[in-house]
C-alpha cells in the first residue's frame, strides 16, 4: 500500500493541471506569433540602461526635490540585493525568455504562402532582439570584454528550471554574431520602419558589439554602411527628434512609447512623473560642459528651460514628453552619430588621428550649424579623452556613459571624477578606474536560485 501511495503521489506531481499548458504551446498561428512579438517590444524596458548610465556616474547630482530616491545608488552603494542590481537582469532575461517562447512555438507552425514573409520577419526580429538584449546584459554584468573574461549566460532556449553558468565574454559575442547573422537572412531589406528590427538595426548592433569586443574590421564596415545612409540631423531636426519625436533623420532604431506605456516614461528616471519636480538633476560638471558653447544645439535640448542655473537648479530636458504626456518619449536606441563616434574610436586605436578628428568635427559642425576647429591628436590617450568628451555630450542621458568609462579605463587609466560642486559630504567624488563596481553584481535572487553562477569579484 505504501509503495502504491508513493507511486501515485509521484505520478500526480508529473501531471500538469488540466487548464495549464506551456506558454509557448499557446501559440497556434502566425497571428499569435505576431502578438507575442508585439508584446516583446513593450516588455523590454530601456529605462534601466538610461538610469544606470546617468545616475551612477558624473552626469547627475541629487535633485532639489529628492526625498531619498537614488541616493544610495548615486553614492556608489551597489549591492546584489539592490533594485538597480536586479532590474536590468530580470527585465532582459524575462524578455529573452519571451523571445525564446516565440521561437520555440514558431518551429511547430507552418505559415501559408501569404504568411511566409511575416513569419520570417517575426523570427528575424526575435533573433536580432535576443542578440541586442544579451549585449545589454553583458555590458553591465560582464567582468570585462576580453574573450576569456566571465560574461553572462547566453540563453537560446526556454528556461524553466535550468541553472545556467556564465558564458565567457567571447562566447557571448560569438552567439550575438550568430543570432545577428540568422536575423539578417530573415529580415527583408525593404522593411524600413525604424521602430522595429530592420537590416540597419542589425548592422548597428553589430557595430556596437564589435567596438566592445575589439573587432575593428567589423566595426569599420558596419559604421561606414550606416554613415552612408543616414545624414546627421541639423539643429532644427535635432530639436524635433528629442522634443516631439517628429524627426527621424538620424534615428536608426527607436522604441515606440505611447500613452499605453505610461509606466515607461523615460523622463521618470529623474523626474516625478505625477507631480513634476526632479529627484535627480543634471550635474554641475555636465552643465558646465554642455553650456560652454551656447550655439551648440545640445545645450537647449539637454537642459530643461525650467532650470534656474543661478539657483543651482539644472533639470534634464531631453525627455520632457510629447502629445500632452509629461516625460513620455520614444527611446532612441541607435542614432547615426554613435556610428561616427564608434568609427572615430576605432581609427584612433589604429593611429589614424586625423581621420578620428574629422569625424568628431562632423558631429560638432552639425550641432553648432557652423564650421568648428579640427582637433589635432598626437597620442591615443589624448584622442580617447576627446572622443569620450564628445560621446558624453552627444549621447548624454541615452545609456552610454557608465559603459564608456568601464570599457576605456584600461586606456585612459581613469574612473569617475565628479565636479567638486557635485560631491562632498556623503556624496563621494572619485571612483578609481580599477574599482570592482565597474561590474554590476549578479542579483541575489539569481545567486539563491542558481548554484552554477558566480558572483562578480568584490561583492
Amino acid at each position: 500500500m505504501l509503495v502504491f501511495a508513493f507511486t501515485s503521489c509521484n505520478d500526480a506531481l508529473d501531471i500538469l493541471p488540466a487548464d495549464s499548458i506551456p506558454a509557448e504551446n499557446a501559440f497556434t498561428s502566425v497571428a499569435d506569433l505576431q502578438n507575442g512579438l508585439n508584446a516583446i517590444y513593450g516588455q523590454y524596458d530601456p529605462s534601466n540602461t538610461i538610469d544606470y548610465s546617468s545616475n551612477f556616474v558624473d552626469d547627475t547630482k541629487i535633485g532639489a526635490d529628492n526625498g531619498g530616491q537614488k541616493v544610495s545608488f548615486h553614492n556608489w552603494v551597489l549591492q546584489s540585493n539592490a533594485t538597480e542590481s536586479q532590474s536590468m537582469w530580470l527585465n532582459c532575461y524575462a524578455t529573452i525568455n519571451s523571445i525564446n517562447r516565440v521561437l520555440t512555438a514558431a518551429a511547430s507552425i507552418t505559415p501559408s504562402a501569404t504568411e511566409q514573409a511575416q513569419y520570417n520577419k517575426i523570427l528575424g526580429d526575435c533573433y536580432a532582439l535576443r542578440a541586442f538584449l544579451h549585449l545589454e546584459v553583458l555590458s553591465y554584468y560582464g567582468v570585462n570584454y576580453d574573450a576569456a573574461a566571465a560574461g553572462v549566460p547566453y540563453v537560446d532556449f526556454v528556461v524553466v528550471f535550468e541553472q545556467l553558468p556564465r558564458n565567457t565574454a567571447g562566447e557571448v559575442f560569438a552567439a550575438i554574431n550568430d543570432d545577428l547573422n540568422t536575423a539578417a537572412g530573415l529580415v527583408n531589406a525593404s522593411f524600413t520602419d525604424n521602430g522595429y528590427v530592420t537590416q540597419d538595426f542589425i548592422t548597428a548592433v553589430r557595430a556596437r558589439a564589435a567596438l566592445y569586443s575589439g573587432d575593428p574590421t567589423t566595426a569599420l564596415t558596419a559604421t561606414q554602411s550606416l554613415i552612408a545612409d543616414y545624414p546627421l540631423a541639423n539643429q532644427i531636426q535635432y530639436v524635433n527628434m528629442f522634443g516631439d519625436d517628429s524627426d527621424n533623420t538620424e534615428v536608426i532604431f527607436k522604441l515606440y512609447r505611447t500613452d499605453g506605456n505610461n509606466d515607461q516614461r523615460i523622463g521618470g528616471v529623474w523626474h516625478f512623473t505625477g507631480t513634476g519636480g526632479a529627484f535627480m538633476e543634471m550635474s554641475n560638471g555636465f552643465f558646465d560642459l554642455v553650456s560652454s558653447n551656447p550655439s551648440d544645439i545640445r545645450f537647449p535640448v539637454n537642459v530643461d528651460p525650467a532650470s534656474n542655473p543661478g539657483a543651482n537648479l539644472h533639470q534634464i530636458g531631453k525627455y520632457l514628453g510629447k502629445g500632452g504626456f509629461d516625460y513620455l518619449n520614444d527611446v532612441k536606441v541607435f542614432r547615426v552619430s554613435e556610428m561616427y563616434l564608434i568609427r572615430a574610436e576605432i581609427l584612433a586605436k589604429q593611429g589614424d588621428y586625423p581621420g578620428a578628428a574629422l569625424l568628431l568635427k562632423n558631429i560638432r559642425d552639425a550641432r553648432t550649424g557652423s564650421s568648428t576647429t579640427l582637433s589635432s591628436f598626437t597620442d591615443l590617450v589624448s584622442a580617447m579623452d576627446e572622443i569620450l568628451t564628445e560621446r558624453r555630450l552627444e549621447l548624454a542621458f541615452e545609456g552610454h556613459r557608465y559603459i564608456d568609462l568601464k570599457r576605456t579605463r584600461s586606456i585612459t587609466n581613469a574612473g569617475i571624477e565628479r565636479d567638486p560642486a557635485d560631491c562632498g559630504g556623503s556624496t563621494p567624488c572619485s571612483l578609481a578606474g580599477n574599482d570592482y563596481r565597474f561590474t554590476f553584481p549578479i542579483p541575489v535572487a539569481e545567486l539563491n536560485g542558481n548554484p552554477n553562477i558566480t558572483q562578480a569579484p568584490g561583492y
